[in-house]
This record gives C-alpha cells, sequence and structure tokens, in this order.
C-alpha cells in the first residue's frame, strides 16, 4: 500500500566498502546545493512554483490519523477525505479527475482494506466492494476503464481485474496459492507485470496479457525480484531485488533480457522507491544510508553514473516526478517534521512545501486533462 518510513541501517564491512568507494564518486553537498546547479541554488521562486503543472496528493496525520489531501506546487491545500479510518491516497485516475483511496480500519485486532474511487470535482465516494483484509497496490489501465488490484476476495493474494464503480466483479488473473502482489498496468494496457511468490517462498516477476492469459516469468533466481514498475514506453521493467543479499533496484527488459542494476558499480545502501521520470530516460530512487538517513539519486535509465539530488545529511525518501519531469516532489525529515518537499530535477533549490504539525507523506504529483 505503501513504502511506509520505516528506518533501515546498513552494516558490515561489505557496505563499507562500497560506500566509501561511492565518495570517491560522489561528494557531499550542501542542503539545497546538490546536482549540477546549472539552475542555481536557493528555494524555488514563487513564480518557479506557480508555473509548475498538476497537483499533489499526499497522506497527512496532522488530524490524527491518516487523511488525503491535495497540494498545488504553490502550496494551496484542500483535504479530500475525513473518515475515522485511515485512508491512503493511491494512483489518479488516467484523466486525473478521480483518485483511488484505500481505506483501512482495523476491527477485533485485524485490518480491513477497500478500495473508493474519489471524484475530484465533488461527488461521492464509490467503494469497489465490501471491506476486506487486502485491497491494495492498485494500477489503473490507460484508458480508465478498469484498474488491478491485490485481492484475498478468493485466495490469499491474487491480481484481480475490476472496473472503477460500486460493487463491480473481480476478475482473478492469477491463481497462485503462494499468492501475487504489486500488480502494473503496462502504458499500452495490453499486459500487466506482477510479482508472484515461488513454491520456495522467493517472489518472481511475471508479465501476462491483460485478461491474465499467457503469462510469462521474467526473472528467476533463489531470491526476491519485487516492485515492477513499466518504464513509460511500455519497454522495460525496473524491480527490486536481494539477489546480491542487499537491496538493489534493476531494470530488465519486458521479454527478460538485459537485466542489470541501475546504479552500476554506484551502490550506496539499499536501494528502493525507483520513479520513472515522464520521458522514460531517467530514474529517480532512493539509498538507505546508516543512521537511519536517506538519499535521493538519479541515473540515466541507458546507464551511467548515478547522481545525488540530496546530501544523505537527512532522511529523503518518495521522490515523484512532476508531469513534465522538470521537478521532483519527496518527503524529508530535515526540518523535524515529516513534510513534502520540491526540488528542479538537478536537485537544485529544494523548498518546503507543507508545513502543518504532523507527518506528511505519500505524495502522487499527477495533472487533469
Amino acid at each position: 500500500m505503501s513504502p511506509g518510513l520505516e528506518r533501515r541501517t546498513g552494516s558490515g564491512p561489505g557496505w563499507a566498502r562500497c560506500f566509501a568507494a561511492l565518495a570517491v564518486l560522489v561528494a557531499g553537498c550542501p542542503a539545497g546545493r546538490c546536482g549540477s546547479g546549472a539552475s542555481g541554488t536557493g528555494p524555488l521562486s514563487d513564480s518557479e512554483r506557480r508555473a509548475m503543472p498538476g497537483v499533489i496528493s499526499f497522506l497527512s496525520e496532522r488530524a490524527g490519523q491518516k487523511d488525503v489531501w491535495l497540494v498545488t506546487p504553490s502550496g494551496v491545500e484542500r483535504q479530500l477525505t475525513h473518515g475515522p479510518e485511515d485512508e491512503y491516497p493511491g494512483p489518479a485516475s488516467p484523466n486525473g479527475h478521480a483518485l483511488l483511496v484505500i481505506s483501512s480500519n482495523e476491527l477485533q485486532g485485524q485490518s480491513f482494506q477497500q478500495l473508493r474511487v474519489l471524484p475530484l470535482e465533488g461527488g461521492p465516494e464509490v467503494a469497489l466492494h465490501l471491506p476486506r483484509t487486502r485491497s491494495r497496490n492498485a494500477s489503473w489501465s490507460p484508458d480508465g476503464a478498469w484498474l488491478v488490484a491485490e485481492s484475498d476476495a478468493k485466495g490469499f493474494s491474487d491480481v484481480v481485474r475490476l472496473s472503477p464503480r460500486a460493487d463491480a466483479p473481480e476478475l482473478p488473473l492469477t491463481h497462485v496459492p503462494q499468492g501475487c502482489f504489486e500488480p502494473a498496468v503496462s502504458p499500452s494496457g495490453a499486459e500487466v507485470a506482477y510479482a508472484c511468490s515461488s513454491d520456495e517462498g522467493d517472489p518472481e516477476i511475471y508479465v501476462a496479457r491483460a485478461d491474465g492469459t499467457n503469462p510469462r516469468r521474467i526473472t528467476t533466481f533463489y531470491r526476491e525480484d519485487r516492485t515492477p514498475q513499466w518504464s513509460p514506453d511500455g519497454q522495460w521493467l525496473s524491480f527490486v531485488s536481494n539477489r546480491e543479499q542487499r537491496e538493489r533496484i534493476y531494470r530488465v527488459r519486458a521479454d527478460g533480457s538485459d537485466l542489470r542494476a541501475i546504479s552500476g558499480e554506484a551502490f550506496a545502501g539499499d536501494e528502493r522507491e525507483a520513479a520513472w521520470s515522464p520521458d522514460g530516460q531517467r530514474l529517480a530512487y532512493v539509498s538507505r544510508l546508516p543512521e537511519g538517513k536517506s538519499r535521493i539519486w538519479v541515473v540515466a535509465a541507458s546507464g551511467g553514473a548515478p547522481r545525488a539530488l540530496t546530501d544523505g545529511t537527512h532522511r529523503d525518501d518518495m521522490p515523484a516526478w512532476s508531469p513534465d519531469g522538470k521537478s521532483l516532489v519527496f518527503v524529508s525529515e530535515r526540518d523535524a517534521e515529516v513534510d513534502l518537499y520540491l526540488m528542479r530535477a538537478d536537485g537544485t533549490g529544494q523548498t518546503r512545501l507543507t508545513t502543518a504539525k504532523g507527518a506528511d507523506w505519500l505524495p502522487r504529483w499527477f495533472v487533469q486533462r
């Protein structure tokens, strides 16, 4: 449902060697001045923020529970959900007119989840099904006519396809007793990628047609491969793997060929939260550092040395690209609060976006078409 903000620490001689090697490649940089500096330093101007496209959904705990909010890049906020249960922002519909919301409630010590479609121009939420113990990680088709999600309606965890309307029937796309997870619809809508646990318990990446037929296994390794994400052109999949006994982000063609770690030799701690740029030319990602800190990097999708966008002296997570690929929003704890920040795509201009008491996190940046 969300990558969360759990703290992770790197340790051991292997990690130390890798960090030392990386320090040679990329020295630290002052906060707000990472990147090439070609776009200038210091915070973003008000005019630059007003020119940024779209709106950002995020999760806020400022009211003591988890609610979904919207904020413009210039800082105008709007609360979307007010329910007594916790509510998480899912992906916006492709036209940006509705937002998928995942509600979560506990009853007698058990968590129940429900997918809801929230119209952003007004109107009631539409519950897609009754609350159940697993309903999450949804992904829209490119035309918005259907979506896929994890569901335990007919087993431990299946990938199901359903329409965005009340009580819509669900079509299971997988039938694996060990469970399948984290589906992602291809940009063309013709295929769905997902992870399924093997008989040995380690998940592998699969791709099937949008109706679940013709599944093919993309990765084959005895450790965990998970969290597949399509490149915007549908030619590549990124995924997280611990095949080197450390979490790294890999890239592989949709036919299973040309697999490699995107950070090459420059490993800086467990990697996660990969985000393809809108033009598919870059990947932003997060590396976990000691003492609960983390750093955001960007690397060319075609390969090359990663470049640090944040300085590694704080905890910076969850990068999400602006729709035009010129900026990113991310989460940071640098000012003693968990808040959203903006920066240019080269790492300069790091600017606090939200300032309310209570954690703000899980940003998603989209436009209405």
